[in-house]
């Protein structure tokens, strides 16, 4: 029974040890790196650039909506605010993609059919990088799906969901610079409402 006690401790003692190294240490290109070794500031550094998770990200676009009766609804354009809530970047060979990213956004747009009222959009999103690994912060492609609503005096208001693509053009710690296109699925009005939806935004940190 003895034995068994000192074994046990011997055992969580290994296991805090082991923890205690890992926490202080990085695994950049193929190799730990400890905090006794002489360059671990450095590479440390340039780890976290490629590697973080970010939060609260504000930020501007610019939306352009062409439904399917553009004939008679006109173009839709106008500025859109979104908020990036959560996004996680990976640069590494771990499964999964290296880029995600939780947003939200509202638009006002504007018709050039001078009867047409303003069409308000809102909408939740969730997008993930093609790559795992892409090893660069910038030009990465990307896939994802936004649900919202449209709401529009004359039309009323539906539910829609949007399938997207896009391109992070920079994606870094304190900011994103975004491009992407979907197709508008609305719940009702669908033969009205269905369109092209385009936007390029930014997203910045306050601190």
């Amino acid at each position: 029974m003895k034995k068994s006690i000192i074994m046990l401790l011997v055992i969580l003692s290994c296991a805090a040890v082991g923890q205690e190294v890992r926490k202080d240490s990085v695994f950049y290109k193929e190799r730990f790196y400890y905090s006794t070794d002489p360059d671990y500031e450095q590479i440390k550094l340039q780890y976290d650039r490629l590697n973080f998770e970010a939060y609260f990200m504000p930020g501007l676009g610019y939306s352009l909506f062409v439904p399917k009766e553009a004939d008679s609804t006109g173009l839709f354009n106008g500025i859109a605010v979104n908020y990036l809530i959560y996004s996680k970047m990976y640069q590494n060979n771990e499964p999964g993609p290296s880029i995600v990213r939780f947003y939200t956004k509202l638009s006002i747009m504007k018709s050039d059919e001078k009867p047409i009222r303003d069409l308000f959009c809102y909408s939740v999103g969730l997008s993930f990088s093609f790559e795992k690994n892409p090893k660069r912060a910038y030009l990465v492609p990307f896939f994802g799906l936004e649900f919202g609503g449209l709401s529009q005096s004359q039309w009323g208001t539906t539910g829609q969901f949007t399938p997207t693509l896009g391109l992070h053009v920079v994606s870094k710690r304190n900011l994103f610079i975004n491009i992407q296109g979907g197709y508008v699925y609305p719940i009702t009005n669908f033969d009205i409402l269905q369109g092209l939806y385009l936007e390029a935004g930014i997203n910045f940190a306050l601190w």
